[in-house]
């Protein structure tokens, strides 16, 4: 999945440049029920927090995060890879490894200081092969000879299921400072299905609001979503750690942890009318508030804290009980350069059919999920590559199958 933008301009507001590249704002991601939109999101997660935890990793702790493809017998023996380009600090960079439950099997690190990348590390645990095909005893290469004389002393501080740019940064290396720092700030995933979720992680964000700006910020998005909440209380309290018990989230709610020790109240406040003409504030409870309320209310200091500092943030089942057109106003959000000052990403899957136009979307934007249904294997492939014409009503032409990824409706009776 790629968000750096093809050759065509539409949309200007939809893209941003960063150093002569054009990188997208924005992707959305559709496809049929059980198609794998969610493992795409369950990848992310496990790269990330795999680096994340990497220093963490006890000598031959497995890597519990590395789940094979399960329907071929000859895949639970093969390395799972991960490769990710991204821009930090106005470098360009390319980080990748590929690991098996028991160890990392290879990984690497490449930065582009000029056109061309330079190689900060390269490592394979089955030895280091040459331009002939040869391989080595040397299982690590360090090709910049400054680079060499600093890390080969930490190779030996490094362990089989442990990743070298986790090792390399805790001992101050500062080549791979930089990466490290955006896999641990700068990229996120989410999947706000629940309020229940969401309220660990966003919690700390509205005690800390010492601004007010976050309390604007949400106000703001649900007065847009027309939503009757004027404003609302928010309350927090340290809870003694011989009465805490953790609240037990699932893997699938993403990348940030949760605030332990802490319980907080959240009253939403309803300004009401009545026949008279007389206001009155009527306090309610944040749990009686519909689902939609609660996703939206959980999911605003997300989006605001990526309008600050640049995140890419990555949400599955985005639209869970969120109306269309509020889909897409939230959307538009990253795409409006007054809102998104710092080129946030968001990267979404949803059915919300209002996407699929390119008057908000371009089609490079637009990715879908297929499955084969005999071999149980995902693709994930973009609108682009069909090449529609920008008059053309994708919309329709996705319902009517024209480019895969919707569920194959048997017409027979239930029974």
């Amino acid at each position: 999945m790629s968000l750096e933008a093809s050759g065509k301009k539409e949309h200007s507001n939809n893209y941003a440049e960063i150093e002569k590249e054009s990188l997208l704002k924005s992707a959305a991601i559709f496809g049929a029920n059980a198609s794998g939109k969610s493992n795409i999101f369950l990848a992310l997660t496990a790269a990330i927090l795999l680096i994340r935890k990497s220093n963490e990793r006890q000598i031959g702790e497995p890597l519990s995060l590395i789940v094979p493809f399960r329907f071929d017998k000859h895949t639970s023996a093969q390395p799972t890879e991960f490769e990710f380009v991204f821009w930090a600090e106005e470098k360009k960079y390319v980080y990748g490894f590929s690991a098996t439950v028991k160890q990392i099997v290879t990984e690497y690190l490449y930065v582009f200081n000029s056109s061309k990348a330079s190689t900060i590390f390269e490592r394979d645990e089955n030895g280091i092969e040459d331009e002939q095909g040869n391989r080595s005893n040397e299982k690590y290469k360090f090709t910049i000879p400054t680079l060499r004389t600093k890390l080969k002393p930490l190779v030996e501080r490094n362990t089989a299921n442990k990743l070298f740019l986790a090792t390399a940064t805790a001992w101050n290396f500062e080549e791979t400072r930089v990466p490290m720092m955006w896999f641990m700030h700068s990229i996120n995933t989410y999947a706000p299905n629940q309020y229940v979720n969401l309220l660990p992680i966003t919690g700390d964000l509205f005690e800390h609001d010492d601004d007010q700006s976050l309390r604007a910020f949400v106000k703001g998005v649900l007065k847009e979503a027309d939503i009757n909440i004027s404003d609302y209380e928010f309350e927090s309290k340290d809870i003694p750690v011989e009465q805490f018990a953790p609240v037990q989230i699932p893997v699938r709610v993403g990348t940030r942890p949760e605030v332990k020790g802490k319980e907080y109240r959240i009253t939403a406040l309803h300004t009401i009318t009545d026949d008279t003409g007389n206001t009155q504030v009527y306090p309610l409870e944040m749990q009686s508030e519909s689902l939609g309320t609660k996703n939206l209310f959980f999911l605003s200091p997300i989006i605001k804290r990526a309008f600050e500092t640049g995140e890419t943030v990555c949400v599955d089942e985005f639209d869970t009980s969120l109306h269309p057109m509020l889909v897409v106003y939230l959307l538009g959000l990253f795409h409006n350069p007054n809102v998104n000052k710092k080129n946030a990403q968001l990267i979404i899957s949803s059915h919300t059919m209002s996407l699929l136009d390119l008057k908000t979307l371009r089609r490079d934007q637009i990715y879908f999920v297929d499955k084969d249904q005999s071999s149980g294997v995902t693709e994930l492939y973009s609108l682009d590559d069909f090449s529609p014409r920008t008059s053309e009503n994708i919309r329709k032409a996705y319902l009517i199958g024209r480019y895969g990824a919707i569920p194959v409706i048997k017409n027979s009776e239930a029974l």
